[in-house]
């Protein structure tokens, strides 16, 4: 038998291979790494797709001259930008990142830097018509209270002390109808449950505001049918810290129900001087669920300045509410909505409640819902009560029960469209009031700038997909887009 023998391979031929194996193939493309003192990338807030042609301005602080701008720069196709030759030191910087075609609101960041060293800052720019919204109509009302009462995103709910809990179903819509003034008696977030259970969203933000400002009163809306007992003891069961509970109106009408409201709004002004309540009071039909969003057009104005809302049919003006208005001393009222909505015979008693006092009465309204809501977000901006800094856009009676409350306490409005198209005459109002791209967040002129997105001014899209299209934001932004 013939015996194998290895063959000695060269020592030469063995580094040759390592060399060709280590080598790039005429496909692989050598990676050199950059290291630039300042780089980062920007994304789109909602889809996280890279954004290239962002303006990034890089600016140094010192304590004579303020921020100066010392560099600019543009994201590429991958949406990276970067900044090299700063001095070696610490140094105060901000970046102030901006998109020309104004699709995008305007962003801040700050950071210390040294050098030697490389400082990464990333950002997600948020959309003008900014999607706020959850999977069910209960973390979509969450996320409408973030905006308005966690505007900074810390958790810290700006100190809230007390939380507003009404029903969400469809069934119980009216009780909710009139809570915003609730939630500027107690500065309070408006969340919706079920009669069944509680969502887990609700019990992670009351989680929050008991971890950031302690004890929490949690005042229910309605009676026990509409949220029951066991609600409570489910929310206190899962909330580690100290609850206790308010039950606004155990037993009585949806009309009684505001009429109490309105008295809390009213003893809450008397007793704190800090609390500046117009003698206003707002009324709205709460009997016919197709004419709720009229009260939910007039609830910005409540959460932001107190004005209770008081319901009525629309043939004859209740006794709780024809009560309210004369006890509690307004001399001011607004109807919202046309005599479809609020009949002749509704405006007449209340227009003799409020006379006998030499007060006045006013109808607001427009000749659909859409052009009702513009009517009455434009007149209450005339009052100086609202302003267009902050927009909210729903289509949908759960989206606007919450988000007419929070971007109330914002100072903004409220408008309606369609879920599926964008309406005319909302459309032009976004044309027409677009204040926010023009805000203090990037204009240098002002100062100190406002570093908040959130408080910068937007137009926030209330609902999923489902209540209000992709197509239909994408309008919203055209038309806020529009020079």
């Amino acid at each position: 038998m013939q015996r194998m023998t290895r063959k000695r391979v060269p020592l030469a031929a063995v580094a040759a291979a390592l060399m060709l194996a280590i080598l790039p193939t005429p496909a692989t493309a050598i990676i050199i790494p950059t290291f630039d003192d300042m780089f980062g990338y920007v994304t789109d807030a909602e889809s996280g797709a890279k954004l290239s042609g962002v303006s990034v301005d890089l600016k140094m602080y010192d304590d004579y001259f303020g921020y100066n701008n010392i560099a600019s720069t543009t994201t590429n196709s991958t949406g990276r930008y970067a900044f090299n030759g700063l001095p070696d030191d610490y140094y105060d910087y901000c970046r102030c990142f901006r998109v020309a075609s104004t699709r995008y609101r305007s962003a801040i960041t700050y950071t210390y830097y040294f050098k030697p060293g490389t400082s990464r800052s990333d950002v997600a720019l948020r959309r003008v018509a900014e999607r706020v919204a959850g999977s069910t109509r209960y973390s979509t009302a969450v996320a409408a209270a973030r905006k308005g009462y966690d505007p900074w995103g810390n958790k810290s709910w700006d100190g809230a002390t007390d939380v507003i809990i009404a029903s969400g179903e469809d069934r119980a819509a009216a009780d909710p109808l009139a809570a915003a003034g609730l939630c500027w008696a107690y500065d309070a977030p408006l969340f919706l449950v079920s009669s069944t259970s509680v969502p887990a969203e609700v019990k992670q933000a009351v989680q929050e505001i008991v971890t950031a400002n302690g004890a929490v009163t949690v005042h229910l809306v309605g009676g026990k049918v509409s949220v029951p007992d066991a609600r409570y003891a489910e929310l206190d069961a899962a909330v580690s810290g100290t609850l206790s509970k308010h039950r606004v109106l155990a037993t009585g009408s949806r009309y009684d129900l505001a009429a109490k409201i309105a008295q809390i709004v009213v003893a809450t002004a008397d007793s704190d001087p800090a609390k500046d309540l117009p003698p206003a009071v707002l009324v709205a039909n709460g009997a016919d669920p197709t004419k709720f969003f009229d009260a939910l057009a007039l609830s910005p104005i409540s959460a932001a300045k107190g004005c209770p809302i008081v319901l009525t049919s629309a043939s004859s003006l209740p006794s709780p509410s024809a009560n309210a208005i004369k006890n509690l001393g307004f001399n001011y009222a607004i109807i919202g909505g046309g005599p479809n909505t609020v009949g002749a015979n509704v405006m007449n008693a209340v227009d003799d409640i409020v006379d006998d006092v030499g007060g006045v009465t006013q109808r607001w309204y427009g000749q659909s819902r859409y052009t009702t809501a513009t009517t009455i977000a434009e007149k209450a901006q005339a009052k100086g009560w609202l302003d267009f800094l902050h927009i909210g856009v729903a289509a949908k009676l759960p989206d606007a029960l919450a988000g007419g409350s929070a971007v109330g306490r914002l100072g903004g409005v409220l408008v309606l469209t369609r879920g599926d198209a964008l309406t005319s005459t909302t459309a032009a109002f976004l044309e027409k009031w677009d204040t926010h791209n023009n805000a203090a967040l990037g204009n240098w002129s002002m100062w100190p700038p406002i570093t908040n997105p959130s408080l910068a001014g937007a137009t926030y899209v209330l609902g999923g997909k489902l209540s209000i299209t992709d197509a239909v934001q994408t309008d919203m932004i055209d038309a806020l887009a529009m020079p």
